[in-house]
């Protein structure tokens, strides 16, 4: 275990232990505009002058409107993907579940594109993995954000973190990031701060787009994939955060045959192929694999089976990143980066 992990775990469990007397059924139908119960020297803090917006509030999610009555000051989120939105937003956040270390996180489980910021936040590991609603309640949050689909959604626990704080629900799976960090960026008050984002990321995205144009002009078809042999490989459709950006840039995702493959249960964003489908699923005239450094951009195009695939054909196979695996701000402006890297 890192030292950082040691760290925020220490301070998670006195706290938890301060306040082990709380029981799990407290209601607390909205958020508070009264902090001072909850003030103490760890706790952000915002001043109302740079609050976005009017209070109360009835913000859209996945699980229906939810009414808050103040901005909230002390957010946990059980979304690591969430997690990366909230620190774009400069929200207050407080504490945030962890994954179990692998590619795609650090140490202590948090994505690589922005632990560093989390970590000078001082954002508490409350939890990896399965979720814990100790330490969320010893937490005290005003507000929970969750995930509906993923790996990370504890949308089966929604109806018990309600009964911690009031519990938004975002999907993520069909939607782009900018469109979730706008979303998001409602409940938190922090309107102004999206529109700032938005704003800078679209000057890059222009610029990119001109930059690799004339590597397009003869074909612009991509295909966007994880690339698991010899397991099932997940291809990203247009509805997909990824396929959305490459979209922007210019590209037209490829289409997969019916025969190669089928959308992934309660998923519009990705389709599940097997290893055996893959040479009719690469359709692309370019090929960017998620998740992936230039070694498996190599081991791609080795592959027998997928010798004869326009992109390996077209020497056009690239890696994109082991933070190209979930988009949020961060880790679209560094595939951003590479795709122009590839093809400027």
């Amino acid at each position: 275990m890192s030292t950082t992990l040691h760290r925020r775990r220490t301070r998670g469990a006195r706290l938890m232990a301060a306040v082990g007397a709380l029981a799990l059924g407290v209601t607390m139908t909205a958020c508070s505009s009264d902090t001072e119960s909850n003030e103490d020297a760890s706790t952000p803090t915002t001043d109302s002058s740079e609050s976005s917006g009017e209070w109360p509030r009835t913000v859209e999610t996945a699980d229906g409107p939810v009414t808050l009555d103040a901005r909230p000051e002390r957010i946990v989120s059980t979304s690591v993907t969430l997690t990366g939105t909230l620190l774009a937003l400069d929200a207050p956040l407080y504490g945030t579940a962890a994954q179990p270390p692998s590619t795609v996180t650090d140490d202590d489980g948090l994505f690589i594109q922005w632990a560093d910021v989390a970590a000078e936040r001082d954002v508490e590991i409350l939890y990896q993995g399965e979720p814990s609603l100790e330490a969320i309640t010893a937490a005290t949050p005003d507000l929970i954000v969750v995930s509906s689909s993923g790996a990370d959604s504890t949308l089966d626990q929604v109806e018990l973190l309600s009964q911690i704080a009031p519990t938004l629900v975002y999907d993520y799976s069909d939607k782009s990031w900018q469109d979730l960090t706008t979303q998001v960026a409602e409940a938190v008050g922090a309107e102004e701060r999206a529109a700032e984002l938005l704003e800078e990321f679209d000057s890059k995205v222009d610029e990119a787009k001109s930059t690799i144009a004339p590597a397009l002009a003869e074909d612009n078809t991509v295909s966007i994939l994880t690339y698991n042999s010899p397991e099932d490989s997940r291809i990203f459709t247009d509805e997909s955060a990824q396929g959305r950006l490459a979209t922007r840039l210019g590209f037209e995702i490829a289409s997969v045959p019916e025969t190669a493959g089928a959308a992934a249960a309660g998923r519009s964003d990705i389709i599940a192929v097997a290893t055996e489908n893959l040479p009719l699923a690469l359709t692309g005239g370019t090929t960017f694999i998620i998740n992936a450094l230039p070694e498996d951009a190599d081991r791609l195009k080795a592959d027998p089976t997928l010798a004869n695939t326009k992109s390996v054909q077209n020497d056009a196979v690239h890696a994109l990143g082991y933070d190209s695996f979930r988009l949020d701000y961060y880790s679209a402006n560094n595939v951003v980066d590479r795709i122009v890297d590839a093809l400027g």
